[in-house]
């Protein structure tokens, strides 16, 4: 039985390997070369991350946001690097479990609750109108939450840290380059097909293109950038020695210029919610001089580099109407219409709600037909949810959440080692500006915000734990 268990995941790799290379042989019938190159190095980080999980982990921080370029639809259902690369980190720990015949499980407060909402959501489906859709979300759901349960026991010391900070700020550099490109291109005339923006956010639409980058739509980008923003101002203003102060800052402006390109008002939202936090936290260094002068030049260039763009198609006037315009216009109307017909929704089955992701079918003229704009959202994740999970579905959620937030005080309050420190810090206030922003859209879904809880989890657990260096 031991022999079994040391040359089982061998075997089962050994048997993938060959199932792979014989598929190979037919690739290029069906698919483009630059497709069969793709395979070829997907099955090369395959074989890196079956051998270390970690290194799973450090690829899918770097592929986080490439949630649109970067995704391949295959039958109707779009798939992403950061879902294949999570799934495969989960397979390769499940392997490295079996070789070493042990599973050390690591703390989970989490993992009960998410257990109860998943289970709620389940019931729900009782309700749902269009049965199908409804699985499917639920399946996606419980996917994109498991990567905060598997984080925590692939993360599992503070040196790994450092090297997962690094290529968060290589991932955030490529992405954020590649959205300054995107609004010049768009505004010398170049197609969509060669920006990588969808057509309602070129600047035919408003007047100034809204960046999206590698992500599906600018709030999206938006709130993805919460996250290295804040990790970010966090490192600065902790003095920490890891990261090179330069470096961040010069990242943070870049960063900053991208978030304002967005246009996102829920975005902006969100990320003064962030500096109000970090400000809170950090009131004694805040007005340190080296502090001071950091801060400033990020936001001197932050400015400059806006009203650069901005001003290449004199598109600075739109820009300030449509950005202030918060309470009216079509998106706040709609935004308006779908709240109430959530809330109608809700009172039909006010406890475990009308299922998940039912809110679009139940508002559409035929449940089991997607119209061409696609189904509609509430615009707020908070009454989406009392809608789609009921009451207890929404409580369970915020029993999730409030379980974070104060187990991550805790070990912020415990934390020996400064640079863990400022990286919970970063974490936590990512979270809290991703709530915020929470109240503007609703797709609870997205892997870049569990992933966030994970990473928030593993640092907790490297905190209270003491398990700073290997």
């Amino acid at each position: 039985m031991h022999k079994l268990s040391k040359i089982l995941p061998k075997i089962i790799i050994a048997i993938l390997l060959l199932a792979l290379a014989y598929g190979l042989s037919f690739l290029p019938i069906y698919l483009e070369p630059y497709l069969v190159t793709g395979i070829l190095i997907g099955a090369l980080l395959c074989l890196i991350v079956l051998r270390d999980p970690m290194w799973g982990i450090y690829m899918l921080i770097f592929f986080l946001p490439f949630e649109r370029i970067g995704s391949y639809d295959i039958g109707g259902v779009t798939i992403r690097i950061s879902q294949l690369i999570a799934m495969l980190a989960i397979l390769a720990w499940i392997f490295r479990g079996f070789n070493l015949r042990s599973f050390k499980l690591r703390p989970n407060p989490i993992f009960w609750p998410i257990i109860i909402f998943l289970t709620i959501n389940l019931l729900g489906l009782i309700n749902a109108v269009n049965f199908d859709r409804s699985l499917k979300v639920w399946l996606f759901t419980a996917f994109t939450m498991s990567a905060s349960i598997i984080l925590p026991n692939i993360i599992r010391h503070g040196d790994q840290m450092p090297r997962l900070i690094k290529i968060l700020y290589a991932s955030v550099f490529l992405v954020t380059i590649f959205g300054l490109y995107q609004f010049m291109g768009d505004i010398i005339g170049l197609s969509p097909s060669l920006t990588g923006l969808r057509p309602q956010y070129t600047k035919d639409v408003l007047g100034f293109p809204r960046i999206q980058s590698t992500a599906l739509e600018p709030l999206y980008f938006a709130n993805y950038l919460l996250i290295p923003l804040s990790i970010i101002i966090s490192l600065v203003l902790s003095k920490n020695k890891k990261i090179k102060p330069l470096l961040s800052i010069g990242l943070l402006a870049l960063a900053g210029i991208n978030l304002v390109l967005t246009v996102a008002r829920g975005g902006y939202i969100a990320f003064a919610a962030c500096c109000i936090f970090l400000g809170i936290i950090y009131f004694k260094k805040l007005f340190s001089l080296r502090n001071i002068l950091y801060l400033t030049m990020a936001l001197i260039i932050i400015g400059i580099g806006a009203n650069y763009f901005l001003n290449l198609d004199d598109a600075k006037e739109s820009f300030v109407e449509h950005a202030s315009n918060l309470f009216t216009g079509a998106s706040y109307f709609e935004r308006v219409y779908t709240i109430e017909k959530a809330m109608d929704a809700w009172r039909e089955h006010p406890f475990i709600g009308i299922g998940p992701g039912s809110f679009g079918p139940y508002t559409s003229f035929h449940p089991l037909i997607e119209p061409g704009s696609g189904y509609l959202i509430v615009n707020n994740e908070y009454i989406e949810l009392l809608t789609e999970t009921g009451i207890l579905g929404l409580a369970t959620f915020i029993i999730i959440l409030a379980i974070i937030i104060i187990r991550s005080i805790k070990a912020i309050l415990r934390a020996e080692d400064r640079f863990i420190k400022a990286i919970l810090i970063g974490l936590l206030t990512a979270l809290i500006g991703i709530l915020v922003q929470y109240n503007t859209f609703s797709i609870l879904y997205i892997m870049h915000i569990w992933v966030t809880i994970g990473l928030l989890v593993s640092c907790q657990n490297i905190v209270f734990l003491k398990k700073y260096e290997k």
